[in-house]
């Protein structure tokens, strides 16, 4: 087999002139701009409303929903084509959930969070749903048109490129513009910016590829799926509303909510509901799949039999084939999986309180200072993270990388404990190593373009600590996605892929309520204490992987 092309950035830049690769430079533009303002810069406006941060935990339980995407998956992917423009079905229908993402983004400009957040809320779960299905299709369109000349790796590069694009604009400039013309019209401005990204739709060109053939091959019969499915799917139904019925209680009485007794005794009800449920639906379907004649009424079809099958081979199937393989070292991976990247995912939505505020700890920076410090400097050091986190997998393996990148990725969190307390130990630190110079520039480079930017110590010890927790979590995602991809079966590998890293987020993004009230209560030093300590999870269990796989024969 010939070894992958490797692209250089020239590579990139001179294929953004051909028309797939524009398109999908464009429509990873418009997949990440969503996806940024509703599960980040909406937080940095509710901290500048001084909206309590337990109301912000509350209302990030939206992330939630693109893990869950491939449940509906496979009824966006069916879904009939509809009437616009002479559009194939992946264009009209991504133009169409465009609409929806552009309404619900202009109706969030319109609205004050101190007053109406319940109707942003419904503004935002609108738009993400809409957000999480476009990513499934404009997925899928980059999947059916690449070829040999226009590679998926090359379009896979192309789409992350407009993707970050997106997540600096969203992030960084909606910072500097809200700091001169408020959120609201700053909402207004990146509207239009989404509206512009809608050209995408018009630039790509129709998937010429004929839907596939999903055979389930020698799966169980239709009553038998059907019956393990809809235990499964009730489950499903059921941790939705709970989550989603408690988030509108919380955001319409919030002295009334408590987020840390939910997730206490609810958590893990949604939890057995979501993951465990479909784990014991697979295993059996494993133990019954060998057994012969099932009889005639288990051939039968139930109404809407084609959500049965899809729903099987998207879940069921794929999480079968897992446990089949690594049978009760499965247990083990679903453990690593949940609990891999809990610590950023679970404090993420906290960043902007962190960072802006003024109370429990937080640091009271401008949203000039925010945006250089941790979505321009703080982006270029992600990508450097995963640079680095794919050079040493190169050089050492992936299961040391693994291993090390859930050090990290707890380790960082102390760097953050010690900012919400003075800042001492990093003080020291920079004051050994003479760190505080490389920052000189800032103060002059930051009159010049006229930003709300004082270049003094506290800013340049958030800039290193951020450096390091990016640097930690771009070296970690390196990691875990060579690992997940190194795991799944090559005749399931994008439904086990996307299965495995969707549920990856879940587990920290459940916990962010209760971190809300927690940080209230307690300060933001302790919460960091806390997620530092709970990281150590997934260290003992990429470790315990580590040394399975080195006793495993290859």
């Amino acid at each position: 087999m010939a070894a992958a092309k490797k692209y250089s950035w020239k590579d990139l830049v001179r294929a953004l002139g051909q028309r797939k690769t524009g398109a999908m430079f464009v429509l990873g533009f418009a997949a990440g701009l969503p996806y940024v303002l509703i599960t980040g810069t909406l937080n940095a406006w509710f901290t500048n409303e001084n909206i309590s941060v337990a109301t912000i935990g509350v209302f990030s339980w939206i992330i939630i929903i693109y893990s869950f995407k491939f449940l509906w998956s496979p009824a966006v992917d069916r879904a009939p084509t509809p009437k616009i423009f002479n559009m194939g079905q992946r264009r009209a229908t991504i133009l169409l959930l465009q609409g929806v993402i552009l309404a619900a983004l202009f109706a969030i400009s319109t609205i004050n969070p101190t007053t109406q957040i319940g109707l942003i809320a419904i503004a935002a779960v609108t738009c993400t749903f809409a957000s999480a299905s476009q990513d499934v299709l404009i997925d899928a369109w980059r999947i059916e048109v690449a070829d040999e000349e226009v590679t998926i790796d090359l379009l896979s590069a192309v789409y992350q490129l407009g993707y970050r694009m997106s997540v600096i604009l969203g992030g960084a400039g909606a910072l500097i513009m809200a700091a001169r013309i408020g959120w609201n019209d700053t909402f207004v401005a990146l509207t239009f910016l989404m509206a512009i990204a809608v050209s995408g739709v018009f630039i790509a060109a129709d998937s010429t590829v004929a839907e596939r053939n999903r055979s389930l091959g020698a799966a169980p019969p239709p009553l038998w799926r059907n019956l393990a499915l809809t235990p499964v799917i009730l489950g499903w139904a059921w941790s939705f509303a709970a989550l989603f019925g408690f988030m509108a209680f919380a955001l319409s009485s919030p002295g009334d909510a408590n987020a840390r007794v939910f997730t206490r005794e609810t958590g893990p009800l949604i939890i057995l509901a979501s993951i465990i449920a479909p784990v014991i639906a697979a295993s059996v379907m494993l133990y019954v799949q060998g057994r012969k004649n099932p009889g005639a009424a288990a051939h039968k079809v139930w109404p809407g039999q084609k959500i049965f099958d899809a729903l099987y081979g998207s879940v069921l199937a794929p999480m079968m084939d897992i446990i089949q393989r690594l049978k009760l070292a499965a247990i083990l991976v679903l453990v690593l999986v949940l609990s891999y990247r809990f610590t950023d995912l679970v404090w993420g939505a906290f960043a902007y309180p962190f960072y802006l505020g003024q109370n429990y700890g937080a640091l009271g920076h401008t949203l000039d200072e925010v945006a250089i410090a941790s979505k321009l400097f703080g982006a270029l050091m992600t990508f450097v993270g995963i640079g680095v986190g794919g050079a040493a997998i190169l050089k050492i393996g992936r299961m040391p990388c693994l291993f090390f990148g859930a050090v990290l990725a707890a380790a960082t969190n102390l760097l953050f404990a010690d900012l919400a307390l003075g800042g001492a130990r990093t003080d020291a630190f920079m004051s050994f190593t003479h760190l505080y110079a490389a920052f000189n520039f800032m103060q002059p480079l930051a009159n010049f373009l006229q930003l709300d930017v004082t270049a003094n110590e506290a800013l340049a010890r958030l800039m290193v600590v951020i450096a390091a927790e990016n640097l930690a979590v771009g070296f970690a995602s390196a990691a875990i996605v060579v690992y997940l991809s190194s795991i799944v079966n090559k005749q399931y590998a994008a439904v086990q892929y996307a299965l495995l890293a969707s549920l990856g987020f879940l587990l920290g993004s459940l916990g962010r309520g209760a971190l809300g009230e927690l940080i209230e209560e307690r300060g933001f030093a302790y919460v960091f204490y806390l997620t530092a300590a709970l990281g150590l999870v997934a260290v003992v269990a990429s470790g315990a992987e580590w040394l399975r796989q080195s006793r495993t024969p290859t």
